[in-house]
Parts: C-alpha cells; sequence; structure tokens
C-alpha cells in the first residue's frame, strides 16, 4: 500500500524538483546585485527608495515598493506569507522591488502619501505610479495586483505616445 501512495506522488515530486531546480525559477534573485539586498520572506528586495529606483532605471524593471515597519505586525504576517508564495516569488523577478522603511525614510512615505501599513505601490521603470494596495493581502491578492501592474506596463509601452508617434 505505501508503495502505491509513493507511485501516485512520484510524478509531482519530480515536477517540483525540476521546477525547483530550472534556472531562475522562484529564487527571485534579480535583484540581489543591488546594494544594500534585504530579504521578505523568499523575496529579494533593494533596501532604500533612491537604490531602488536607479536600479529600476538600470534594468528597465517596473518596480513594486514595499512600504513597510519593523513595528507592523500585518508587514511582517505578509511578508512571510505572500512573500514565500511560490507564484509570488517566481513573478518577483520581473520587477526591481524595493523595500522602503517608514521609520528610516518617512519623507518617501510623506511623498507617496502612505498612511497605512503595509502599502504596496506600483511604479514603472521611469516612475510613474501605475497602481496601489493598502493593507496586509493575501498571496492571491498581490498576485493579481502584480499581474495588472505588469499589464498596464504592456499597455502603457503599447500606446504610439509611448513609442514616440506624434501622429
Amino acid at each position: 500500500m505505501a508503495r502505491f501512495r509513493t507511485a501516485r506522488w512520484l510524478p509531482l515530486l519530480a515536477l517540483a524538483a525540476f521546477l525547483g531546480c530550472a534556472e531562475g525559477a522562484g529564487d527571485a534573485t534579480a535583484n540581489v546585485d543591488a546594494p544594500g539586498a534585504v530579504a521578505r520572506g523568499a523575496v529579494q528586495f533593494v533596501a532604500g527608495h533612491d537604490a531602488g529606483l536607479a536600479h529600476a532605471q538600470r534594468t528597465g524593471k517596473p518596480v513594486m515598493l514595499f512600504f513597510t515597519a519593523p513595528w507592523c505586525t500585518y508587514c511582517h504576517q505578509m511578508a512571510d506569507e505572500a512573500f514565500t508564495d511560490a507564484q509570488i516569488v517566481a513573478l518577483a523577478d520581473r520587477f526591481t522591488c524595493v523595500l522602503v522603511d517608514a521609520d528610516e525614510e518617512p519623507q518617501v512615505c510623506q511623498y507617496y502619501g502612505v498612511r497605512g501599513f503595509p502599502t504596496v505601490q506600483f511604479l514603472a521603470a521611469s516612475g510613474q505610479p501605475l497602481s496601489r494596495v493598502v493593507g496586509k493581502q493575501p498571496p492571491h491578492q498581490l498576485l493579481l495586483e502584480m499581474h495588472s501592474a505588469l499589464q498596464e506596463v504592456t499597455r502603457r509601452a503599447a500606446t504610439p505616445a509611448a513609442r514616440g508617434w506624434r501622429g
């Protein structure tokens, strides 16, 4: 009986091992080469707003700003729950993920009008705002927001004005 159960799960284990070993699959290392890289959950973030935006401009990737604070319980919960989700970790590679500590960069929070924590602000690589979510987000909701931000970047890049066309 145990042999049957193992055989039934063997293909799934093989698939999981393959996906886990695929180059760059879900390791969110895209931001590791940035100065001051820090992890929240399994996602690597560039520490600090200015360093993060500079990194985004170099890479051309859109930005996911994570506004947090050491004292914010919901921020820690979101990091432990959403930023450990395999789909979010994999999709995070398509962003420059930036950690903004509210205690260290209050002026940045004020600039973006952040009034609650956690807040996730999506920006184009140029710094243009795309969308924002406020409050602890479950993994499935954050994943939808990440996809939406990427779609908006694509949509904006496809418009004639974005391509420099002046009809």
